[in-house]
């Protein structure tokens, strides 16, 4: 039996977190025991998680003033549980994680990195710092793994020098996420969409990143060659309430063909109704979530050349220049234009892609190949 504790920052609903859970739900329990530590207080992945039969601790390591606490409760849970690995998850876990593990004497620190190019001017300076010196601390973890080839390429140019780089991409439940040929008419008398209009879609949270505006240029073009389009977008902050985003809604003139959903809890049967799934981001993927979870469910994807998105892809879809409104629009009219028939058969495409190299028992099935060669291998 392996004993892992995994370190992350929250457990808010993100990209990184929900994989952590998908990777706890399918790790093998015959051979490893789990228990996560969120350096932030309790977030809404925390109960999916306890429901697994995993303790989940919470160091509320939100504020300045708790940062040296929040350590040295660390410290003791480790010294307590003494775990073979310490797994740990985004930047500041990384760093924080990796100092109380090698305090409590704990060698075997894995660190695993979810976001491909960063642009550090975006966020706090605090970030910054800390991703400087996870470089240079790079050198003394087991094993650093990143969800895309890109993301390793990027950091070893910010000077990462692991003794191993491993590239896990994200897993998928392919069972979750498949083909419903009634999601659309379920969200569709939710929302009141007639069962003839044609859905585009993008789940992403509203940040920098994932360039929301550039997506609304295109859809003001796509909107103004065929009048049954809808578009359905969803994530943290994508509201009609958010004035910075409604502002660009009104400049591209999508009057009443387009939906702001915010969060939402039933993401699979969003992703099931759309004839077609875009990813407008412009920086910062690293492996795609929401693109996998599209293709599984049979939904041709319209994605910028952003992190592994493309790789992610392929020849199921349509990848496109980061930041350019108008060849994203002429992607998604290409598909869009297709007739009905050839746009599944790209769907269908889309969910064998998937099946075949990122689902989540094979992915997991990697996870536990990397514990067992670094608990078993000689130093």
């Amino acid at each position: 039996m392996i004993k892992l504790m995994h370190i992350i920052t929250d457990l808010d609903v993100g990209g990184a977190e929900m994989m952590l859970y998908k990777l706890l739900s399918h790790l093998d329990q015959k051979n490893f025991m789990n228990t996560v530590v969120s350096l932030k207080p309790m977030g809404p992945l925390s109960e999916p998680i306890k429901s697994l039969g995993i303790a989940v601790y919470d160091l509320k390591m939100d504020r300045p003033v708790s940062i040296v606490r929040g350590f040295f409760q660390l410290l003791k849970l480790i010294l307590t549980w003494k775990p073979e690995v310490v797994q740990t998850w985004l930047y500041h876990a990384d760093l924080v994680g990796f100092l109380a593990a090698r305090a409590a004497r704990i060698k075997n620190v894995v660190w695993n990195i979810r976001c491909s190019n960063m642009q550090l001017e975006h966020y706090a300076r605090a970030t910054s710092w800390t991703v400087k010196l996870c470089s240079i601390l790079s050198p003394f973890p087991r094993a650093v793994i990143t969800n895309s080839y890109f993301a390793e390429e990027y950091h070893k140019g910010l000077g990462y020098n692991p003794k191993g780089f491993f590239v896990i991409p994200n897993g998928f439940d392919t069972n979750a996420f498949s083909p419903d040929s009634e999601a659309k008419r379920r969200l569709g008398r939710e929302l009141g969409i007639g069962e003839n209009r044609r859905l585009i879609g993008l789940v992403a949270r509203f940040d920098p990143m994932k360039d929301h505006k550039t997506f609304l240029a295109a859809a003001s073009q796509v909107c103004a060659r065929h009048s049954d389009v809808v578009f359905v977008l969803a994530g943290e902050g994508v509201e009609f309430q958010n004035e910075r985003l409604f502002q660009w809604v009104r400049e591209a003139r999508l009057g009443t063909c387009i939906y702001l959903l915010g969060c939402r809890t039933d993401i699979q049967t969003i992703m099931a109704s759309m004839d077609i799934a875009c990813s407008s981001s412009y920086y910062g993927e690293g492996f795609s979530n929401v693109i996998g979870e599209a293709m599984s469910c049979g939904v041709p994807c319209v994605v910028t050349d952003v992190g592994d998105s493309a790789r992610i892809v392929g020849e199921t879809g349509r990848v496109v220049p980061p930041r350019n409104p108008d060849a994203l629009a002429k992607a998604i009219l290409e598909l869009l234009e297709l007739p009905a028939e050839e746009r599944r058969r790209f769907g269908k495409l889309a969910r064998e892609r998937i099946c075949k190299h990122y689902s989540l028992n094979k992915i997991a099935a990697r996870y536990e190949d990397l514990y067992r060669k670094i608990c078993f291998q000689k130093r």
